[in-house]
């Protein structure tokens, strides 16, 4: 459900088993879902007089990704890194910085990246907005990441099999994207994080992930029940929407309750490797 008590539906594929938002959102109307406000866009700013609390933990998420990203590839000077939905592109200024690849980044709205035009300007980004289908893109890149990216996609099918085109012979796709099949998305029901409505358009388990890869040429080589996204906050988000919690305003005073639910839940985040809390990750090659 979105925070203003719109009501939206997914269904499931008889054939397929995908599990999809019917019916979406117009293109044409969905930029309204991604304001300014949106938690994402903002980033640790919304956390207030804790954003460098927040801040931190944004630097970690980078960190592993990086560590994903060099585990798939040998990156250095000469390399290209292609981020769809990039967001706030901290994780391709961090791979930056480690290894001197060239990094481009696209996303449907900038305002990600609007605020702040010098910072990713030093960091030697080159930042596209727009659907991935539609915007200058200059390959061949060795690595494309889709953080979080996929499960937003209109035409994922499509956008796979562009991103392929666009990958040097060899090269990886990094697929991250909440996993339907696990356990906080049987705990919150409707309320799940990882269905994100209307943002996101389908809700994707480790079966139907690999076969859309597969469906757009991809070579599958590993998969993963966990990821880099902390699954804590998708439990924390999930919580937030059982209680009708708007997350568009300040949330200063949100982030000692945040920080204590994730103290006591360090137990159970040791476990991800073996039960999926939330995120999975898909490493496909071209």
């Amino acid at each position: 459900m979105h925070p203003e008590r719109e009501r939206f539906s997914f269904v499931r594929c008889r054939r397929c088993e995908l599990v999809y938002l019917s019916p979406r959102v117009p293109l044409d109307r969905l930029g309204r879902y991604y304001p300014p406000s949106y938690l994402p866009h903002r980033g640790p700013a919304a956390w207030g007089r804790w954003a460098a609390l927040a801040e931190e933990g944004q630097r970690r998420t980078d960190r592993a990704r990086v560590r994903w990203a060099r585990r798939v590839a040998r990156l250095g000077p000469g390399s290209s890194v292609l981020d769809v939905g990039c967001g706030r592109p901290t994780f391709l200024e961090t791979l930056v910085r480690a290894t001197g690849i060239r990094g481009v980044g696209t996303d449907v709205s900038d305002a990600g990246w609007a605020g702040d035009p010098e910072r990713w300007a030093r960091a030697r980004l080159e930042l596209r907005r727009g659907l991935v289908g539609e915007v200058p893109l200059e390959g061949p890149f060795d690595v494309v990441c889709m953080w979080h990216a996929l499960e937003h996609d209109y035409e994922p099918a499509d956008t796979l099999r562009r991103l392929k085109s666009l990958t040097r012979s060899g090269g990886a796709i990094l697929v991250e994207v909440p996993n339907y099949d696990s356990l906080t998305r049987r705990l919150h029901g409707s309320a799940w994080a990882g269905l994100h409505t209307p943002r996101h358009t389908a809700a994707y388990t480790p079966k139907t992930l690999r076969a859309m890869l597969e469906r757009a040429g991809w070579t599958v080589e590993r998969q993963t029940a966990y990821g880099t996204l902390d699954p804590y906050v998708l439990w924390w988000l999930g919580r937030q929407e059982l209680r009708g919690r708007r997350l568009e305003g300040d949330l200063e005073g949100a982030f000692p309750g945040f920080m204590l639910g994730k103290m006591v839940t360090l137990p159970l985040a040791a476990a991800q490797r073996w039960v999926s809390l939330g995120v999975q990750v898909a490493v496909g090659r071209g």
